[in-house]
């Protein structure tokens, strides 16, 4: 099974060869990086069926890897590990991947930089590849963190524009603050066990609970930041000002799942705690309900579905901090698929409208049929009607609750649902239904089309799985109790026909104005998204801005001053040197040569070379001495 390997390398390999090349040469290797993620397809479905029929309770079937480095006796390795857990997300990677990529075609075609955008789209398949077979904490941080930087690279692909390159910084380093979580975690990890395979820390060691709780919480932290949990969730509606497809495949699919997949992987750490898995649950509720509530206000089509992923993704931590770890991984499947689906259709409807601004559409059904139709499946799949896919698997996340006794959680996660039933058909009227806007609005390219269908096909069937993923997973998923069934129906109709009667009926519409009026401040907490924003850039943002610009007065005051004061002082005490050393030393050295020379000079003039002047001298000069002499004597 050595072909395993080959996974996540063939996407790798696609991107070493298409980086350095040249623009023109990068644009003819397209093909190239498509059929690699087909080859990752191909032989992720062989290794699909390798495991199959499953059961093996998360022991890999297939592990292989190397020796990094030594730190004294221990050693640090680098593999990979095929298990059940790992196979069922190859096949969710690659599919959506594929599709991505194939869709891309038509989506980005005239872009000149294609050739870019498809090779950071094989870097980032690669590493997400590379996360789900790691064996250890160490490997899935290292490709955790080259997710990061493609989803840097891809947000800001449009970076002569303003938009896509602040989001794309802002989902940097909002994703770096919760990304410091799970380093830490990591150092606590190899502190506490001297190891990070997963064997010896999830099966092998025993953790004391405070230590538990602990590492569980710092790598909640960090899942947070990867998946946009509230308070960590600003970065991802923003997100959206990235190409379409990428946002299907990194935004909706993948990359924000493996928050999900992180804490699934640590889940025996989880569960030592306690105070953790509780904490997970009231940030997936809080979550579900507060990003629910966001989309439901949006008017741009690409953000509605961005805060829907984000609330999609709360009811995944929701499954996870009642206990239900499988129920969480089948949601992230189906959320996978549908949610990709409709991220794709929205590009469709962007590329043949223009404009992402739902009030400027609407009439689509008549103009885009095929598209209409499979955004239909995803919707009512999102929404959680019976069968497709979305109903299972929220239904087994709503049995979970209930077999654990969250009630409380229960009723939360049903208005949730309710509210997810309201903007999907908010959504679906503003944009498909009454009389066309876009007169021109058509159907997009068959490689457009293709993969949606594929899409719609998987999520119309994928729910019928779900005892059968359980017994793959090694646990049980049971068809949903007819009367969870029920209510949750019950509850997601009457969402949609809420929907419908504010803006599906003839002359239905909310009266924002009217909110606005009776409720300001309600209106406002919606309209500004419950401050996080404007929050973080006052106190964050202008709080590190203030502290830049106070530490730049003390360098600039304090520090640089008593340099440059220090340099003046000698700059002035060099100058007095040179003013002393000038005026009194040199001064007394060349007046004494003065003197000197001066009276040189009057002696030379007595030197007439006459012979007659020297005797005059001579006797004048005995004539002195004598007449000294006789002085002297008397």
């Amino acid at each position: 099974m050595g072909y395993v390997a080959l996974i996540p390398a063939l996407p790798a390999l696609a991107f070493a060869i298409m980086a350095p090349l040249s623009r023109a040469w990068r644009t003819r290797a397209v093909p190239f990086a498509i059929a690699a993620v087909l080859g990752a397809l191909a032989m992720s479905v062989a290794a699909f069926f390798a495991v199959w029929p499953g059961g093996h309770a998360g022991e890999p079937v297939w592990q292989a890897g190397f020796t990094l480095a030594h730190v004294g006796e221990r050693a640090i390795s680098l593999g990979f590990a095929l298990e059940p857990a790992s196979a069922v997300m190859l096949l969710v990677v690659t599919v959506v991947g594929a599709g991505v990529q194939i869709y891309s075609l038509g989506y980005m075609h005239k872009e000149a930089r294609i050739g870019w955008y498809y090779a950071v789209l094989s870097l980032f398949t690669a590493a997400m590849l590379a996360l789900v077979l790691s064996d250890n904490f160490l490997g899935l941080f290292m490709s955790w963190e080259v997710m990061g930087l493609c989803s840097y690279l891809l947000i800001g692909f449009w970076h002569e524009q303003e938009a896509p390159r602040l989001a794309s910084i802002k989902a940097f380093l909002t994703t770096k603050v919760g990304d410091l979580g799970l380093m830490l975690a990591l150092a606590v990890i190899y502190a506490e066990v001297g190891s990070f395979d997963f064997v010896s820390v999830l099966h092998e060691h025993e953790w004391v609970t405070g230590t538990a709780t602990l590492v569980a919480l710092l790598m909640l932290f960090g899942a947070m930041g990867k998946s946009a949990q509230f308070p960590l969730h600003v970065w991802l509606p923003d997100a959206m000002a990235g190409p379409t497809p990428a946002s299907a495949l990194i935004h909706a699919a993948t990359m924000v799942a493996a928050g999900v997949f992180l804490v699934v992987r640590a889940f025996p750490i989880f569960e030592a705690s306690g105070v953790a898995l509780t904490v997970t649950l009231g940030v997936g509720l809080v979550t579900a309900l507060a990003a629910g509530l966001l989309a439901c206000v949006q008017h741009d089509i690409k953000k509605v579905l961005a805060y829907s992923t984000i609330s999609q993704l709360g009811f995944m931590f929701i499954a996870l901090g009642a206990g239900g770890s499988t129920a969480a991984l089948y949601h992230l499947v189906t959320h996978a698929y549908f949610k990709s689906l409709l991220f794709l259709g929205a590009g469709v409807i962007i590329h043949a409208t223009h404009t992402q601004d739902m009030r400027e559409m609407g009439g689509l059904a008549k103009k885009m049929p095929v598209t209409t139709a499979v955004f239909t499946v995803g919707a009512l799949a999102l929404a959680g009607i019976a069968p497709l896919s979305g109903f299972w698997s929220k239904d087994e996340i709503l049995t979970v609750l209930l077999h654990e006794g969250h009630y409380a959680g229960f009723a939360i996660a049903l208005v949730a649902a309710f509210v997810t039933a309201f903007y999907v058909a908010r959504l679906w009227f503003r944009v498909f239904a009454g009389a066309p806007k876009q007169e021109k609005a058509h159907d997009g390219e068959t490689s457009m089309l293709a993969p949606m269908i594929v899409l719609a096909a998987i999520t119309a069937v994928v729910g019928f799985f779900g005892p059968t993923l359980g017994e793959f997973l090694g646990h049980e998923i049971p068809w949903p109790e007819l009367s969870t069934a029920g209510i949750s129906t019950a509850v997601a109709l009457s969402g949609g026909v809420l929907g419908w009667w504010a803006f599906g009926r003839k002359g239905g519409t909310l009266d924002t104005e009217a909110l606005k009026r009776r409720h300001p401040r309600l209106y406002g907490a919606f309209a500004n998204k419950y401050y996080f924003d404007l929050t973080y850039g006052y106190f964050v943002v202008g709080g590190y801005r203030a502290l830049s610009e106070g530490l730049s007065f003390i360098d600039g005051a304090a520090i640089d001053g008593v340099v440059n004061g220090v340099a003046k002082l000698w700059q002035r005490l060099a100058h007095s040197g040179w003013t002393f050393d000038f005026s009194v030393i040199d001064g007394a050295v060349n007046g004494a040569a003065a003197i000197v020379k001066e009276a040189g000079s009057s002696l030379r003039s007595l030197q007439s070379g006459r012979v007659r002047g020297y005797q005059l001298l001579v006797a004048g000069a005995v004539v002195l001495l004598v007449m000294w002499i006789l002085v002297k004597g008397a």
